[in-house]
């Protein structure tokens, strides 16, 4: 076993009933991209609510798929709160609002109108 599999968690997760009914309903609805889905079933298996599973990083890592880096991260993110998250924080493109409006041409320009 690595020292990863048998540390002690310092990030613990403890879902409310109506947190674990969104994460499911998320995954559910599977219109999500895949990794916010990963990151819902990761927070499912690693509640240790009285509801939730209670897995270890290594058991939940063999069983997404995915690394045992990522569950761990993904329970800090949760401790700590989404806002805390650096990509939480960043805007959208810069250019997303922005509403794109037809340009008049002038006749006879170099777009091949007539004069």
């Amino acid at each position: 076993m690595t020292a990863k599999q048998i540390a002690v968690k310092k990030y613990v997760v403890k879902l409310s009933d109506n947190e674990r009914e969104r994460l499911e309903t998320l995954i559910h609805a599977g219109t999500r991209p895949a990794r916010q889905l990963t990151r819902a079933r990761i927070l499912l298996k690693a509640d240790t609510s009285a509801v939730g599973d209670g897995w270890s990083d290594s058991q939940i890592a063999a069983a997404l798929d995915t690394s045992v880096d990522t569950v761990a991260r993904t329970r800090q993110q949760l401790s700590e709160g989404a806002e805390d998250h650096p990509r939480a924080r960043q805007s959208q493109h810069p250019q997303a609002g922005v509403t794109l409006r037809s340009l008049p041409c002038r006749r006879g320009s170099a777009f091949g109108g007539a004069v």
